[in-house]
Protein backbone atom coordinates (compact mmCIF):
# COMPACT_ATOMS: atom_id res chain seq x y z
CA UNK A 1 0.00 0.00 0.00
CA UNK A 2 1.40 2.86 -0.89
CA UNK A 3 1.90 6.27 1.69
CA UNK A 4 -0.52 9.06 0.85
CA UNK A 5 2.96 11.31 -0.33
CA UNK A 6 3.91 8.52 -2.90
CA UNK A 7 0.13 8.94 -4.14
CA UNK A 8 0.25 12.71 -4.33
CA UNK A 9 3.61 12.42 -6.16
CA UNK A 10 1.99 9.76 -8.89
CA UNK A 11 -1.01 12.13 -9.91
CA UNK A 12 1.55 15.10 -10.53
CA UNK A 13 3.54 12.66 -13.15
CA UNK A 14 0.33 11.78 -14.38
CA UNK A 15 -1.25 15.43 -15.19
CA UNK A 16 2.33 16.32 -16.40
CA UNK A 17 2.31 13.60 -19.32
CA UNK A 18 -1.27 14.50 -20.38
CA UNK A 19 -0.74 18.13 -20.42
CA UNK A 20 2.45 17.71 -22.40
CA UNK A 21 0.57 15.07 -24.77
CA UNK A 22 -1.80 17.68 -26.06
CA UNK A 23 0.20 20.82 -26.25
CA UNK A 24 2.86 18.67 -28.28
CA UNK A 25 1.12 16.47 -30.62
CA UNK A 26 4.07 15.82 -33.15
CA UNK A 27 6.23 14.88 -30.67
CA UNK A 28 4.01 12.14 -29.15
CA UNK A 29 6.13 8.49 -29.96
CA UNK A 30 9.63 10.22 -28.41
CA UNK A 31 7.43 11.78 -25.43
CA UNK A 32 5.90 8.13 -25.01
CA UNK A 33 8.78 6.16 -24.36
CA UNK A 34 10.01 9.38 -21.71
CA UNK A 35 6.85 8.94 -19.62
CA UNK A 36 7.03 5.25 -19.64
CA UNK A 37 10.40 5.37 -18.52
CA UNK A 38 9.52 7.86 -16.15
CA UNK A 39 6.87 5.45 -14.81
CA UNK A 40 9.28 2.76 -14.68
CA UNK A 41 11.29 4.31 -12.78
CA UNK A 42 8.50 6.05 -10.27
CA UNK A 43 7.29 2.49 -9.82
CA UNK A 44 10.57 1.04 -8.96
CA UNK A 45 11.27 3.72 -6.47
CA UNK A 46 7.46 3.20 -4.94
CA UNK A 47 8.42 -0.56 -4.22
CA UNK A 48 11.85 0.57 -3.10
CA UNK A 49 10.93 2.78 -0.63
CA UNK A 50 8.16 0.61 0.35
CA UNK A 51 10.41 -2.19 1.32
CA UNK A 52 12.23 -0.06 2.99
CA UNK A 53 9.77 1.64 5.11
CA UNK A 54 8.16 -1.95 6.06
CA UNK A 55 11.68 -3.02 7.42
CA UNK A 56 12.20 -0.55 9.36
CA UNK A 57 8.46 -0.85 11.07
CA UNK A 58 9.09 -4.57 11.74
CA UNK A 59 12.56 -3.35 13.14
CA UNK A 60 15.01 -5.07 10.85
CA UNK A 61 17.29 -2.61 9.09
CA UNK A 62 20.31 -3.26 6.83
CA UNK A 63 23.28 -0.68 5.98
CA UNK A 64 21.77 -0.90 2.30
CA UNK A 65 18.60 0.04 2.89
CA UNK A 66 19.50 3.00 5.90
CA UNK A 67 21.39 4.47 2.86
CA UNK A 68 19.59 4.26 -0.08
CA UNK A 69 16.81 5.94 1.04
CA UNK A 70 17.71 9.34 1.28
CA UNK A 71 18.94 8.93 -2.35
CA UNK A 72 15.55 7.63 -3.86
CA UNK A 73 13.61 10.41 -1.80
CA UNK A 74 15.85 12.83 -3.08
CA UNK A 75 15.19 11.76 -6.77
CA UNK A 76 11.49 11.69 -6.07
CA UNK A 77 11.76 15.60 -5.12
CA UNK A 78 10.38 15.02 -1.32
CA UNK A 79 12.16 14.25 1.93
CA UNK A 80 11.09 11.00 4.14
CA UNK A 81 10.97 11.37 7.52
CA UNK A 82 14.40 12.68 9.75
CA UNK A 83 12.69 12.12 12.87
CA UNK A 84 13.53 8.55 13.50
CA UNK A 85 14.89 7.22 16.53
CA UNK A 86 18.67 6.84 17.36
CA UNK A 87 18.43 3.63 18.53
CA UNK A 88 16.88 0.66 17.90
CA UNK A 89 12.99 0.21 19.22
CA UNK A 90 12.51 -3.18 21.24
CA UNK A 91 9.17 -4.26 21.23
CA UNK A 92 7.47 -5.64 24.14
CA UNK A 93 5.84 -8.83 24.36
CA UNK A 94 1.75 -9.15 23.87
CA UNK A 95 2.21 -11.23 27.15
CA UNK A 96 4.16 -8.95 29.50
CA UNK A 97 2.26 -5.68 31.10
CA UNK A 98 4.07 -2.73 30.32
CA UNK A 99 5.06 -1.47 33.79
CA UNK A 100 7.28 1.77 34.32
CA UNK A 101 10.01 1.66 36.66
CA UNK A 102 10.32 4.59 38.52
CA UNK A 103 14.02 5.03 40.22
CA UNK A 104 14.04 6.83 43.57
CA UNK A 105 16.34 9.55 43.73
CA UNK A 106 20.43 9.31 43.89
CA UNK A 107 21.73 9.47 47.80
CA UNK A 108 24.04 12.16 47.47
CA UNK A 109 26.67 12.02 50.05
CA UNK A 110 27.95 14.94 51.50
CA UNK A 111 30.33 17.66 49.97
CA UNK A 112 32.84 17.37 53.03
CA UNK A 113 33.42 13.55 52.74
CA UNK A 114 35.00 11.66 49.83
CA UNK A 115 32.88 11.51 46.57
CA UNK A 116 31.17 8.04 46.75
CA UNK A 117 29.52 7.14 43.75
CA UNK A 118 26.18 5.59 44.92
CA UNK A 119 23.72 3.65 43.32
CA UNK A 120 20.25 4.34 43.19
CA UNK A 121 17.79 2.03 44.84
CA UNK A 122 14.75 0.12 43.37
CA UNK A 123 11.32 0.16 44.73
CA UNK A 124 9.99 -3.35 45.68
CA UNK A 125 7.85 -4.71 43.20
CA UNK A 126 9.87 -3.27 39.90
CA UNK A 127 10.15 -5.93 37.48
CA UNK A 128 14.11 -7.01 37.30
CA UNK A 129 15.71 -6.76 34.11
CA UNK A 130 15.77 -10.43 33.22
CA UNK A 131 11.42 -10.23 33.50
CA UNK A 132 11.13 -6.44 31.84
CA UNK A 133 13.34 -6.26 28.43
CA UNK A 134 12.48 -2.59 27.83
CA UNK A 135 13.97 -1.99 30.94
CA UNK A 136 17.84 -0.63 29.94
CA UNK A 137 20.67 -1.88 32.40
CA UNK A 138 21.81 1.89 32.45
CA UNK A 139 18.92 2.79 34.57
CA UNK A 140 18.25 0.48 36.68
CA UNK A 141 21.71 -0.14 38.42
CA UNK A 142 22.31 -3.39 41.16
CA UNK A 143 21.57 -2.00 44.86
CA UNK A 144 24.69 -1.59 46.92
CA UNK A 145 24.94 -4.41 49.51
CA UNK A 146 24.98 -3.43 53.13
CA UNK A 147 26.31 -5.59 56.10
CA UNK A 148 23.01 -6.88 57.00
CA UNK A 149 22.48 -8.32 53.32
CA UNK A 150 23.82 -10.99 51.84
CA UNK A 151 26.01 -9.85 49.31
CA UNK A 152 24.26 -8.93 45.63
CA UNK A 153 20.57 -8.52 47.52
CA UNK A 154 18.93 -5.64 48.21
CA UNK A 155 18.83 -5.13 52.24
CA UNK A 156 15.00 -5.05 53.48
CA UNK A 157 13.14 -5.00 56.66
CA UNK A 158 10.22 -7.14 57.72
CA UNK A 159 7.52 -5.78 55.28
CA UNK A 160 9.57 -6.36 51.84
CA UNK A 161 10.40 -2.33 51.77
CA UNK A 162 14.06 -1.08 51.72
CA UNK A 163 16.17 -0.55 54.35
CA UNK A 164 16.24 2.84 55.19
CA UNK A 165 19.62 4.54 54.42
CA UNK A 166 20.95 7.25 56.53
CA UNK A 167 22.32 10.26 54.02
CA UNK A 168 24.15 11.78 56.61
CA UNK A 169 26.77 8.85 56.89
CA UNK A 170 29.76 8.49 54.72
CA UNK A 171 29.34 4.62 54.94
CA UNK A 172 25.76 4.93 54.00
CA UNK A 173 24.60 1.74 55.74
CA UNK A 174 21.08 1.60 57.34
CA UNK A 175 20.22 4.02 60.55
CA UNK A 176 20.66 1.86 63.85
CA UNK A 177 17.57 2.08 64.67
CA UNK A 178 15.90 0.38 61.56
CA UNK A 179 18.64 -2.01 60.92
CA UNK A 180 17.94 -5.52 61.05
CA UNK A 181 18.67 -7.81 64.40
CA UNK A 182 22.20 -9.83 64.43
CA UNK A 183 22.13 -13.19 64.23
CA UNK A 184 21.98 -14.88 67.90
CA UNK A 185 25.89 -16.43 66.83
CA UNK A 186 27.01 -12.92 65.98
CA UNK A 187 29.52 -11.67 67.79
CA UNK A 188 29.04 -7.84 69.26
CA UNK A 189 31.90 -5.54 69.77
CA UNK A 190 33.16 -5.23 73.62
CA UNK A 191 31.66 -2.32 74.96
CA UNK A 192 33.11 0.09 78.08
CA UNK A 193 31.25 -0.46 81.53
CA UNK A 194 28.64 1.72 82.33
CA UNK A 195 29.55 4.25 84.02
CA UNK A 196 28.33 7.99 85.42
CA UNK A 197 31.11 9.29 86.20
CA UNK A 198 32.33 12.60 84.45
CA UNK A 199 35.12 12.01 81.20
CA UNK A 200 37.81 13.32 83.30
CA UNK A 201 37.29 10.33 86.02
CA UNK A 202 37.00 8.20 83.34
CA UNK A 203 40.21 9.01 82.12
CA UNK A 204 42.04 8.88 85.16
CA UNK A 205 40.71 5.12 85.79
CA UNK A 206 41.48 4.50 81.84
CA UNK A 207 45.19 6.12 82.51
CA UNK A 208 45.35 4.14 85.51
CA UNK A 209 44.70 0.45 83.81
CA UNK A 210 47.44 1.67 81.45
CA UNK A 211 49.88 1.70 83.89
CA UNK A 212 49.24 -1.10 85.47
CA UNK A 213 49.47 -3.10 82.09
CA UNK A 214 52.58 -1.18 81.75
CA UNK A 215 53.50 -2.42 85.75
CA UNK A 216 53.76 1.43 86.92
CA UNK A 217 51.95 0.36 89.80
CA UNK A 218 53.27 3.50 92.05
CA UNK A 219 51.63 5.37 89.19
CA UNK A 220 48.31 4.09 88.93
CA UNK A 221 47.62 4.10 92.87
CA UNK A 222 48.00 7.97 92.01
CA UNK A 223 45.78 7.95 89.34
CA UNK A 224 43.30 5.66 90.54
CA UNK A 225 43.37 7.83 94.33
CA UNK A 226 43.07 10.85 92.24
CA UNK A 227 39.67 9.14 90.56
CA UNK A 228 38.12 8.33 94.21
CA UNK A 229 38.66 11.47 95.57
CA UNK A 230 37.14 13.11 92.74
CA UNK A 231 33.40 14.50 93.83
CA UNK A 232 32.05 13.76 90.14
CA UNK A 233 32.78 9.48 90.69
CA UNK A 234 29.76 7.64 90.76
CA UNK A 235 29.02 5.12 93.39
CA UNK A 236 30.05 2.32 90.71
CA UNK A 237 32.98 3.61 89.85
CA UNK A 238 34.45 4.57 93.82
CA UNK A 239 33.92 0.76 94.46
CA UNK A 240 35.67 -0.40 92.26
CA UNK A 241 38.72 1.64 92.20
CA UNK A 242 38.73 0.57 96.10
CA UNK A 243 39.10 -3.12 94.90
CA UNK A 244 41.86 -2.14 92.79
CA UNK A 245 43.84 -0.01 95.34
CA UNK A 246 43.34 -2.71 97.83
CA UNK A 247 45.14 -5.12 95.26
CA UNK A 248 47.96 -3.00 94.14
CA UNK A 249 48.39 -1.64 97.95
CA UNK A 250 48.88 -6.02 99.20
CA UNK A 251 51.98 -5.87 96.67
CA UNK A 252 53.40 -2.12 97.14
CA UNK A 253 52.68 -1.58 100.75
CA UNK A 254 51.63 -4.98 102.60
CA UNK A 255 54.57 -7.20 100.82
CA UNK A 256 58.23 -6.77 101.40
CA UNK A 257 59.36 -5.99 98.03
CA UNK A 258 59.63 -2.17 96.98
CA UNK A 259 58.65 -1.22 93.29
CA UNK A 260 60.93 1.94 91.36
CA UNK A 261 58.97 5.30 92.29
CA UNK A 262 57.36 4.18 95.02
CA UNK A 263 58.12 7.39 97.50
CA UNK A 264 55.78 5.92 100.31
CA UNK A 265 58.54 2.95 100.70
CA UNK A 266 62.71 2.87 101.16
CA UNK A 267 65.44 0.13 101.67
CA UNK A 268 67.17 -0.01 105.01
CA UNK A 269 70.33 -1.95 105.95
CA UNK A 270 70.49 -2.89 109.30
CA UNK A 271 73.49 -1.31 111.30
CA UNK A 272 75.07 -2.79 114.74
CA UNK A 273 72.88 -2.19 117.79
CA UNK A 274 69.62 -1.26 115.42
CA UNK A 275 65.82 -2.42 116.57
CA UNK A 276 63.04 -1.75 114.74
CA UNK A 277 62.20 0.94 117.44
CA UNK A 278 65.04 3.28 116.36
CA UNK A 279 64.94 2.64 113.07
CA UNK A 280 61.35 3.69 113.04
CA UNK A 281 62.21 7.26 115.06
CA UNK A 282 65.59 7.82 113.59
CA UNK A 283 63.84 7.39 110.10
CA UNK A 284 60.50 9.26 110.94
CA UNK A 285 58.55 6.66 109.66
CA UNK A 286 55.17 8.10 111.44
CA UNK A 287 53.94 4.22 112.01
CA UNK A 288 54.16 2.28 114.38
CA UNK A 289 57.26 -0.15 114.87
CA UNK A 290 54.83 -3.38 114.45
CA UNK A 291 54.11 -2.25 111.08
CA UNK A 292 57.46 -2.85 109.86
CA UNK A 293 57.83 -6.59 111.63
CA UNK A 294 54.58 -7.24 109.70
CA UNK A 295 55.93 -5.90 106.20
CA UNK A 296 59.21 -7.76 106.39
CA UNK A 297 58.08 -10.80 108.17
CA UNK A 298 60.97 -10.58 111.15
CA UNK A 299 61.01 -10.18 115.04
CA UNK A 300 62.25 -6.62 116.47
CA UNK A 301 64.86 -8.75 118.17
CA UNK A 302 66.16 -10.61 115.60
CA UNK A 303 67.56 -8.61 112.81
CA UNK A 304 71.27 -9.23 111.82
CA UNK A 305 73.38 -6.56 110.68
CA UNK A 306 73.84 -6.25 107.21
CA UNK A 307 70.23 -7.14 106.91
CA UNK A 308 67.88 -5.08 104.25
CA UNK A 309 64.49 -4.38 105.27
CA UNK A 310 61.08 -2.49 103.65
CA UNK A 311 60.30 0.76 105.59
CA UNK A 312 57.19 2.11 104.73
CA UNK A 313 56.71 6.21 105.51
CA UNK A 314 53.34 7.82 107.43
CA UNK A 315 51.31 9.09 108.21
CA UNK A 316 48.55 7.43 107.98
CA UNK A 317 44.66 9.05 108.15
CA UNK A 318 40.91 7.17 108.48
CA UNK A 319 38.25 8.73 106.87
CA UNK A 320 34.79 6.94 108.56
CA UNK A 321 31.59 6.54 106.24
CA UNK A 322 28.68 6.49 108.81
CA UNK A 323 26.04 5.90 105.53
CA UNK A 324 28.02 2.66 104.83
CA UNK A 325 29.40 1.36 107.77
CA UNK A 326 33.09 2.14 106.43
CA UNK A 327 36.40 3.29 107.15
CA UNK A 328 38.90 3.78 104.41
CA UNK A 329 42.21 4.56 105.14
CA UNK A 330 44.47 7.20 103.53
CA UNK A 331 48.29 7.86 103.46
CA UNK A 332 49.82 11.76 102.81
CA UNK A 333 50.13 14.73 104.63
CA UNK A 334 47.72 15.81 107.19
CA UNK A 335 47.38 19.14 106.11
CA UNK A 336 47.25 18.52 102.51
CA UNK A 337 44.04 15.38 102.40
CA UNK A 338 43.95 16.91 98.02
CA UNK A 339 46.46 14.43 97.85
CA UNK A 340 46.18 11.54 100.27
CA UNK A 341 46.85 8.56 98.73
CA UNK A 342 44.24 5.32 99.02
CA UNK A 343 45.38 1.94 100.94
CA UNK A 344 42.23 0.05 102.00
CA UNK A 345 38.84 0.17 103.37
CA UNK A 346 37.36 -1.68 106.95
CA UNK A 347 34.13 -2.81 107.58
CA UNK A 348 32.89 -0.66 111.25
CA UNK A 349 30.22 -0.49 113.61
CA UNK A 350 28.48 2.62 115.38
CA UNK A 351 26.63 3.84 117.83
CA UNK A 352 23.16 3.28 118.76
CA UNK A 353 21.08 6.18 117.76
CA UNK A 354 23.33 7.60 115.78
CA UNK A 355 25.61 8.69 118.31
CA UNK A 356 28.58 8.78 116.59
CA UNK A 357 29.49 12.36 116.19
CA UNK A 358 30.30 13.99 112.77
CA UNK A 359 33.32 15.96 112.62
CA UNK A 360 37.27 16.50 112.75
CA UNK A 361 39.37 14.20 115.03
CA UNK A 362 42.90 13.68 115.37
CA UNK A 363 44.39 10.57 117.39
CA UNK A 364 44.88 11.75 121.01
CA UNK A 365 48.62 11.24 122.25
CA UNK A 366 49.27 8.78 124.78
CA UNK A 367 45.62 7.39 123.84
CA UNK A 368 46.58 4.53 122.06
CA UNK A 369 46.73 1.02 124.60
CA UNK A 370 46.98 -2.66 124.20
CA UNK A 371 44.64 -4.98 126.27
CA UNK A 372 43.45 -2.24 128.61
CA UNK A 373 40.95 -2.06 130.79
CA UNK A 374 37.84 0.16 130.60
CA UNK A 375 34.88 1.73 132.77
CA UNK A 376 31.64 1.90 131.64
CA UNK A 377 31.15 5.77 131.54
CA UNK A 378 27.07 5.28 131.43
CA UNK A 379 26.67 2.47 134.83
CA UNK A 380 30.03 2.43 136.67
CA UNK A 381 30.51 -1.19 135.84
CA UNK A 382 34.93 -2.19 135.75
CA UNK A 383 36.25 -4.20 133.14
CA UNK A 384 40.08 -5.55 133.69
CA UNK A 385 42.46 -5.73 131.09
CA UNK A 386 42.35 -9.57 130.48
CA UNK A 387 38.69 -9.83 130.76
CA UNK A 388 36.95 -11.17 127.75
CA UNK A 389 34.39 -9.73 128.54
CA UNK A 390 35.75 -6.23 128.11
CA UNK A 391 33.41 -4.48 125.34
CA UNK A 392 36.60 -2.29 123.78
CA UNK A 393 38.80 -6.15 122.57
CA UNK A 394 42.36 -5.84 122.79
CA UNK A 395 43.13 -2.17 120.76
CA UNK A 396 41.83 1.08 121.82
CA UNK A 397 42.67 4.47 120.53
CA UNK A 398 41.50 7.69 121.55
CA UNK A 399 40.09 10.69 119.15
CA UNK A 400 40.05 14.11 120.02
CA UNK A 401 38.18 16.89 118.40
CA UNK A 402 39.93 19.44 116.27
CA UNK A 403 38.60 23.19 114.77
CA UNK A 404 35.19 23.52 115.30
CA UNK A 405 35.15 19.92 116.57
CA UNK A 406 37.19 20.67 119.80
CA UNK A 407 34.41 20.05 122.04
CA UNK A 408 33.85 16.64 120.72
CA UNK A 409 35.88 14.15 123.35
CA UNK A 410 35.68 11.18 124.94
CA UNK A 411 35.39 8.94 121.77
CA UNK A 412 37.98 6.38 119.89
CA UNK A 413 38.64 3.59 117.66
CA UNK A 414 38.50 -0.02 119.25
CA UNK A 415 37.99 -3.72 119.12
CA UNK A 416 35.13 -5.81 120.14
CA UNK A 417 34.20 -8.68 121.95
CA UNK A 418 30.86 -8.81 119.11
CA UNK A 419 31.66 -9.16 116.08
CA UNK A 420 28.38 -9.63 114.79
CA UNK A 421 28.10 -5.45 116.01
CA UNK A 422 30.48 -4.62 113.09
CA UNK A 423 27.99 -2.50 110.48
CA UNK A 424 25.38 -1.92 112.96
CA UNK A 425 24.66 0.89 115.89
CA UNK A 426 25.45 -1.26 118.97
CA UNK A 427 28.33 1.14 120.56
CA UNK A 428 27.98 4.21 122.66
CA UNK A 429 28.98 6.19 119.92
CA UNK A 430 32.96 5.05 119.22
CA UNK A 431 33.88 3.31 116.11
CA UNK A 432 34.22 -0.76 116.41
CA UNK A 433 36.57 -3.28 114.22
CA UNK A 434 36.95 -6.63 114.19
CA UNK A 435 40.10 -8.20 116.02
CA UNK A 436 42.50 -7.97 113.11
CA UNK A 437 41.39 -4.80 111.54
CA UNK A 438 41.79 -2.72 114.40
CA UNK A 439 45.33 -4.41 114.87
CA UNK A 440 46.13 -3.48 111.62
CA UNK A 441 45.41 0.38 112.47
CA UNK A 442 46.81 0.47 115.39
CA UNK A 443 50.32 -0.03 113.28
CA UNK A 444 49.32 2.28 111.11
CA UNK A 445 47.84 5.10 112.83
CA UNK A 446 49.87 7.52 114.87
CA UNK A 447 49.37 9.75 117.83
CA UNK A 448 48.95 13.59 116.96
CA UNK A 449 49.82 13.19 113.13
CA UNK A 450 47.04 10.78 111.89
CA UNK A 451 43.80 12.21 111.33
CA UNK A 452 40.09 10.72 111.56
CA UNK A 453 37.58 12.33 109.87
CA UNK A 454 33.98 10.87 110.67
CA UNK A 455 31.37 12.09 107.63
CA UNK A 456 27.52 11.05 107.43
Amino acid sequence: MALPSQVERQSEIGRSYVYGQKQHGSSLPRKVLIGGAVLVVAAGSVWGLRTILNRKASGASTPESTSAAPAVASSLGFQPETTAPTTKPVSTPSNTPSTPVTNAPALVPPSSGPQVVTPRITPAGTPSNASNPSTSPSTVPATTPTSTAAPGTTPSTTDGRPTPVDVTRKDLTPSPSTAAPASPGAQSPASLTPTGSTAEVVGLIQAADQRIAAGDLPQARNLLSKALRNPNTVREDQDRIREKLTTINATLLFSPKIAPGDTMAEEYVVKSGDNLIKITRNRELAVDWRLLERINGVKGNSLKVGQKLKLVRGPFHAIVHKGDYRLDLFQGSPDDPDSWVFIRSFKVGLGTGNSTPVGNFVIKPKSKLINPPWVNPQTGQKFAADDPKNPIGEYWMGIEGVGESKAITGYGLHGTVEPDSIGQQKSMGCVRLGDEDVKLLYEMLVEQFSVVKIVP
